[in-house]
């Protein structure tokens, strides 16, 4: 299976993809950027087709010519247009910090989650990878990943271990979709 991971940062989570393709079963094709970041020079240094655009027709052309058949969310600090979500229903993923559907939508990323889930005293925590709709992280969910919420976290110590369990679930998730794409 052919994936482009899209991201907007350090490209932390496309380095465990990276390090996961040949056991997991998929090929990274392409990363698209939509903002000059880190993740670019990951992916450069892995000889990984890179894209730095905002265009979301170059964007959907380039998915094309490089034969992508799913798009992963890695970090991708930007709405998908509608028309992009109907065309690529069902072939785009998104990992979120938390368990949705709670703590997700409009200004619900990063550390701004862990903030959250703290304030209103949650006792677990985690991530959810799911489908992309036009409903921002309302897609349907594929799978979650759960983490106990310890006496002494902090957001940044919540963030750091949902994490761990983000580069856990991500590529365990894109192994197993490769699989039923192969079939």
């Amino acid at each position: 299976m052919n994936i482009a991971v899209f991201a907007s940062g350090t490209g932390s989570t496309l380095q465990t993809l990276i390090e996961q393709q040949e056991v997991q079963g998929y090929h990274i094709q392409l990363m698209v950027a939509n903002r000059d970041c880190p993740a670019i020079a990951r992916a450069k240094g892995k000889h990984i087709p890179t894209l730095l655009s905002t265009d979301w027709d170059v964007i959907d052309t380039a998915l094309h010519t490089h034969n992508v058949n799913l798009i992963v969310l890695a970090g991708f600090l930007a709405i998908i247009p509608s028309w992009i979500c109907e065309k690529w229903d069902k072939r785009i993923i998104n990992i979120h910090p938390s368990l949705l559907p709670k703590y997700g939508g409009k200004g619900m990323y990063g550390i701004h989650v862990q903030e959250a889930v703290l304030q209103a005293n949650e006792t677990e925590a985690g991530c959810t990878v799911h489908y992309v709709s036009a409903d921002v992280d309302g897609g349907e969910i594929i799978a979650q990943s759960r983490i106990e919420i310890l006496p002494e976290d902090t957001p940044h110590t919540l963030s750091q271990r949902v994490q761990v369990q983000e580069k856990k679930l991500l590529p365990r998730i894109l192994g197993e979709l490769s699989k039923q794409h192969s079939k």
